[in-house]
């Protein structure tokens, strides 16, 4: 026994002499390149899908759109459809490269069997997004994306909203200093041409 503790003390003083010498700085985070490992749900890929989705398929293609009490409806291209719906997929491409200006929160909503995604920035012209994923799939419902944005004294708020293989929807307004208003409401849906 006498033996082992010798050995033991021999041992436990061997090390604790090379941890003194050990000269080697510690890691620190501050000495450490930190890749962004944030998860956030990629609306671009799922905005782009639906792009694919109705491109490829033989859908008729209708734009609706509203400019204070006048209304007009018809058919579209699917060029159009393709135009029309970059203008959503800029934002969310901005969004994807822009995410660490972003804090996201998840609300479960039991009654829909929904998760809601939200992304919300005061530094960015895209201050809330709002993604509803089905329970059971993880796959988008819902997407609302919001842009408020300043040109001189007018207030621009565009709101985005897409609803998955049926339509989405750009409702844009501008507001002056002097309370001017004009607003307008672009809507585009897509069908079988059969239904």
């Amino acid at each position: 026994m006498n033996i082992f503790l010798r050995i033991g003390s021999f041992c436990f003083l061997y090390w604790g002499i090379m941890a003194c010498n050990n000269n080697k700085p510690a890691d620190s985070l501050s000495n450490k390149v930190v890749a962004d490992t944030a998860k956030y749900y990629p609306i671009a890929n799922f905005i782009s899908d639906e792009m694919k989705y109705v491109d490829l398929r033989n859908f008729t293609i209708v734009e609706k759109i509203s400019k204070g009490i006048d209304t007009s409806s018809r058919k579209i291209s699917k060029d159009d459809f393709l135009s029309a719906a970059s203008i959503v997929l800029q934002q969310a491409q901005w969004f994807t490269a822009n995410k660490n200006l972003f804090i996201e929160s998840v609300f479960q909503d039991l009654g829909t069997e929904s998760y809601t995604i939200n992304y919300s920035s005061s530094k960015a012209p895209i201050k809330n997004i709002d993604l509803l994923l089905n329970q059971q799939t993880n796959l988008p419902k819902r997407l609302f994306i919001r842009v408020i944005q300043q040109s001189a004294d007018t207030t621009i708020t565009e709101q985005f909203s897409w609803i998955a293989n049926k339509q989405f929807v750009i409702n844009s307004s501008k507001r002056t200093q002097q309370g001017y208003t004009e607003s307008s409401i672009k809507e585009i849906s897509w069908k079988n041409q059969d239904q």
